[in-house]
């Protein structure tokens, strides 16, 4: 057999290893989303999908390969049961036809030098090759991710008794980010790493988890508009915080808005100017949302990016102290004798801590002494912190309260006012009356213990060596399988976990599975041809037990940034 005959005989297996792949991805493009009310959104999913793919072929191929794929969603019976989707798109990326941007298996990569066939003496085209990396890549990691339920019991998606909430958290990895700091992924596949090539799998996989709460990490300004586009389509509003001074990434949090009103929110400013421990341009997003179909059932949800420095979680654990602070302004409902109550909260994002350390251990614990420790928040002989974190200047207490609004609260007076620098608020009103009687009690230029007393059996402590938060968290994540393997989210030199989602007063029915580390070590170095990013999602699904609904309570529906 000559060498045009090889050549041909290659591209014909080519060609049908592409319909083959073709015909399994596309023949299970179409599922209900597990929480809508009807399955219209997910109809709707799906016209936005496969009108944008069907607009990046031409010419016969594209009628007959559109019209099946249309006929296969119209015609599907199997829809997918809630708990048991796979994290799978409905095609295989989001095709954004201004930019004509190719779909995953037909990466466009450009100043790629073709490689070589020893046999024929011919050039293999690079996309082939690409094709095949993501394929093997993209099927390794799904046989390692799944959604495990924690509770054995029946959902359905329209109950009166409840509601099904869907939270997705994922550092998304900023494109400037990796450009700036590229001996970090020295050892990466370079033709993963473009942002055309990340945005799509970053959108298929988000996507895919069918999220009605999205929380996203190092979300580049400048790529916002073009990555909100499928988002818009589907019907999310969104809010967004870029990290303060220079940087160019922050955080976004988008939420359906058929299905919830933006009641409350503050993108939180860590950044305080003239605190040293609180240089650093880290934000954080918090947000009150109500039910729609049910408007008295209302939880918070806060999602942040914390400092990476992995010696300073003296650092962490006073940024923490903030963002707790505006957590529970935002979520407190009332004083009772049993104490103070609050509203259901979901605190998700990239903390920057592993599992146990200090800052994990007050987070999940209510309380920490920090007092004679070391910076890592360890037990130290030296250089060791003293009984004061941030400064009474700024009104917070070592209870992760504002003391301005605690001292509203309990006696009905003061300046309900927030004394963080440049946070930026709606849905809160200040009342000024009273404001010097109530910032005197306050000595603000002393770092020894103080302790005021509000009201009877409430006291507000600043600089006392221990922090305390009202809240009980749990975690989604027990980060070790009953096997003792350690989970992961992402590399820093070795694999470990640094991303989280805690909650308090929700049921939660199901997570999406992490990897183990070994599990981890078995694919390539991430973002590769089937993660988008160097950290790796978190998902979980919680029952919402609605509440009855009061027809004499008005709503108010803030403004916000709506798609």
């Amino acid at each position: 057999m000559n060498t045009g005959s090889k050549l041909l005989r290659k591209i014909y297996s080519r060609s049908f290893d592409i319909f083959k792949f073709l015909r399994y991805k596309y023949k299970h493009c179409y599922y209900e989303a597990p929480f809508s009310t009807s399955h219209m959104y997910g109809l709707a999913r799906n016209q936005v999908f496969s009108r944008n793919f069907c607009k990046s072929i031409s010419g016969p191929k594209a009628l007959t390969l559109c019209c099946n794929f249309m006929g296969t969603m119209a015609n599907s019976a199997a829809k997918q049961p809630f708990g048991q989707a796979p994290l799978e798109p409905f095609v295989e990326t989001y095709y954004n036809s201004s930019n004509n941007h190719e779909i995953p298996f037909s990466f466009q990569v450009e100043n790629l030098d073709c490689e070589s066939n020893v046999e024929t003496n011919t050039c293999i085209d690079t996309t082939m090759l690409l094709k095949d990396k993501y394929v093997e890549d993209k099927q390794r990691y799904e046989a390692m991710r799944r959604w495990k339920q924690v509770l054995k019991e029946k959902l359905t998606s329209n109950s009166e008794e409840y509601f099904v909430l869907r939270v997705l958290s994922f550092n998304i990895l900023a494109q400037y980010l990796l450009e700036t700091y590229p001996f970090l992924y020295k050892e990466h596949d370079k033709r993963a790493l473009s942002w055309n090539i990340r945005r799509q799998l970053l959108l298929q996989e988000i996507l895919g988890t069918q999220a009605n709460i999205i929380c996203l990490q190092e979300m580049q300004q400048d790529h916002l508009e073009e990555f909100l586009v499928p988002f818009k389509e589907l019907g999310y509003a969104y809010l967004y915080k870029k990290r303060t001074n220079d940087k160019r990434d922050g955080l976004l949090f988008m939420y359906r808005a058929d299905q919830f009103i933006l009641m409350e929110h503050v993108k939180v400013e860590l950044y305080q100017s003239g605190i040293e421990l609180l240089s650093r341009d880290n934000v954080g997003i918090v947000a009150k949302l109500a039910v729609k179909e049910s408007p008295q059932t209302q939880l918070v949800i806060a999602t942040t990016h914390l400092l990476y420095n992995p010696k300073r979680n003296d650092v962490r654990l006073g940024q923490t102290q903030l963002l707790l602070a505006e957590i529970e302004r935002i979520a407190f409902l009332e004083n009772t004798p049993a104490g103070s109550k609050y509203l259901p909260v979901i605190l998700t994002g990239d903390f920057n801590l592993e599992p146990n350390s200090g800052v994990h251990k007050f987070i999940m614990r209510g309380s920490f002494e920090y007092r004679g420790k070391g910076r890592n928040l360890e037990q130290t002989e030296y250089r060791t912190l003293s009984n004061s974190l941030i400064p009474p200047r700024l009104y917070i207490t070592d209870n992760c309260q504002h003391f301005n609004i605690l001292r509203h609260r309990l006696r009905g007076d003061g300046p309900y006012r927030v004394m963080l620098e440049n946070s930026e608020n709606s849905g809160s009103e200040e009342n000024p009356s009273n404001a010097s009687s109530s910032y005197r009690e306050v000595n603000t230029d002393t770092t020894d213990l103080q302790t005021i007393e509000i009201a009877r059996d409430c006291q507000a402590k600043f600089c006392s060596g221990t922090l305390t938060h009202p809240f009980h968290f749990h975690s989604v994540y027990k980060h070790q399988k009953k096997n003792g393997k350690r989970e992961a989210t992402t590399n820093q030199d070795a694999w470990i976990t640094v991303d989280y989602i805690f909650y308090s007063d929700l049921k939660l029915i199901e997570k999406y599975t992490l990897p183990t580390v070994a599990e981890c070590s078995t694919l390539p170095t991430i973002p590769n041809f089937a993660v988008g990013s160097d950290h790796l999602c978190l998902g979980a699904t919680f029952k919402v037990y609605k509440k009855k609904v009061n027809t004499g309570n008005v709503i108010r529906n803030n403004k916000t940034s709506s798609l």
